[in-house]
């Protein structure tokens, strides 16, 4: 995520990483067009993903427009302005994974290559980020719901695409510039001018990269918008079990926390952009892993359910996130501990983003005939995330209050990621045994004394945090 001083930095580093690892398993395998064409698939995607949440921020929130409008400068400038800097944004994003494509060239690359590889990626870059970002300015006011569904499913298609795609490297080497299929494939058009830059094989990719760059210097700002107003189908379904839990397990004192997290927080356009999309990524091991078989993807099934609690600190981080943090003041004023305020967050977290997702995967096992499985690790499962949630809370979100700062001033925090790595490994490891040697009885019994030790968490919490 971007900090304060605009550079996602974190962002830039996973984008060399990803790069210097992909372009080093590819380098003995492709020839240079398959190379270039690998190269520019993976850039679009990886810079798709962004634009539809931290950098399209720059354009969809104008955090100094009071100071901005006070400057001698028409709305036409300062609109280039700030469509300037997210393109500068998106470059170093796309330099930043395709270099390494450009140092770890494959053998029989023509000598230009290092340059027009880079070339042609930045080129590219132009009309994806054209197409998005007039996406979001046309939908953002009344279909935002709408981009929050199109986020996740290209978290799905990027995920499933990379890991598929890695298991066919013969077959994708043995792409040439004049296949059919690609005729119509824009990052063939680029990567064929990157290979042989010839006038007619450079015409083509310059007049679209051209054309989205004039696109894009007419993109207005968008307004400062409200918080989604649509009652999701998803609040609808959820409403019974909504009122089951604030009449049944919600303290008094945290009723009002519970309510306001419940109402607000799935309003918030920019923690639904940066935050729900990646609950799509087990959705594409699930596919990934399934192989087409029904017992293939109750397998996968069985490793999902529990470790759907690894994505839950990248939630927690965005709990924070308001448009509107003023109005914290409610939190913050209210007559009740900091115990309570946490507590009631997470179970409004719990109530619609964890349930929901577990009663989904429930759902699908039963659609492949797996119905036994959501006996034997459903209860364990959900118990372990509300666990997962508890412990993870202080640590992600720290002091602040939930829907407390704004979306440029949440700061970055990286403290929670060396326990990812262990507690991935400690969910995996129990869904595995779980499945194999568990049986429904043995599954319940263990959800009822993990839902014991959720009750002594959350007094705990209470307590510390008083």
């Amino acid at each position: 995520m971007a900090g304060r001083s605009g550079w996602a930095i974190p962002a830039l580093v996973f984008h060399a990483v990803l790069g210097t690892l992909l372009a080093s398993l590819v380098r003995d395998v492709l020839s240079p067009f398959p190379h270039a064409l690998f190269a520019l698939c993976v850039s679009a995607a990886f810079l798709a993903l962004p634009l539809l949440s931290d950098l399209g921020v720059l354009l969809r929130r104008d955090e100094g427009g009071e100071w901005s409008a006070s400057l001698p400068a028409t709305d036409r400038e300062r609109n280039l302005a700030r469509t300037a800097q997210l393109l500068v944004a998106l470059a170093a994003l796309c330099l930043a994974l395709v270099l390494p494509f450009a140092v770890l060239v494959p053998a029989g690359a023509p000598a230009h290559y290092r340059l027009t590889l880079p070339a042609a990626a930045l080129g590219l870059a132009l009309p994806i980020a054209a197409v998005l970002l007039w996406l979001q300015r046309a939908a953002w006011t009344h279909l935002a719901g709408a981009l929050v569904l199109l986020q996740t499913l290209l978290f799905v298609a990027v995920t499933a695409g990379l890991l598929t795609l890695l298991g066919r490297l013969p077959e994708w080497a043995a792409l040439a510039p004049g296949t059919p299929v690609l005729a119509s494939f824009p990052p063939a058009w680029f990567a064929g001018a990157a290979v042989a830059p010839s006038a007619k094989a450079v015409l083509l990719p310059v007049v679209v990269a051209l054309a989205s760059g004039a696109a894009l210097s007419f993109l207005p700002v968008l307004p400062a918008g409200a918080a989604l107003r649509s009652r999701s189908v998803v609040e609808s379904w959820l409403r019974p079990l909504r009122r089951v839990a604030a009449r049944t397990w919600v303290r008094a004192d945290e009723r009002g926390t519970f309510e306001l997290v419940l109402d607000a927080l799935p309003r918030e356009r920019e923690f639904a952009l940066r935050s729900l999309p990646l609950f799509g990524i087990p959705l594409a091991f699930l596919w990934v892993g399934s192989g087409g078989a029904r017992g293939g993807r109750a397998d996968v099934l069985a490793l999902l359910f529990f470790t759907i609690g690894v994505y839950l600190p990248v939630l927690l981080l965005h709990v924070p996130m308001s448009e509107s943090p003023q109005a914290s003041f409610l939190l913050r004023t209210a007559p009740v501990s900091r115990g309570a305020i946490e507590a009631g967050t997470i179970k409004a977290l719990f109530v619609r983003y964890v349930l929901p997702l577990h009663l989904a995967l429930a759902a699908l096992a039963v659609s492949f005939s797996a119905g036994g499985l959501v006996l034997r690790l459903g209860p364990a499962a959900v118990a372990t995330s509300l666990i997962v949630l508890q412990v993870a809370y202080p640590r992600c979100v720290k002091e602040l209050l939930p829907l407390s700062t704004a979306p440029e001033d949440l700061p970055g925090s990286q403290d929670w990621m060396g326990h990812t790595v262990g507690l991935a490994l400690a969910l995996t490891l129990a869904a595995v045994l779980l499945n194999r040697w568990g049986t429904w009885p043995l599954g319940l019994l263990l959800a009822a004394g993990l839902f014991g030790v959720s009750a002594v968490l959350d007094r705990g919490l209470r307590r510390r945090r008083g």
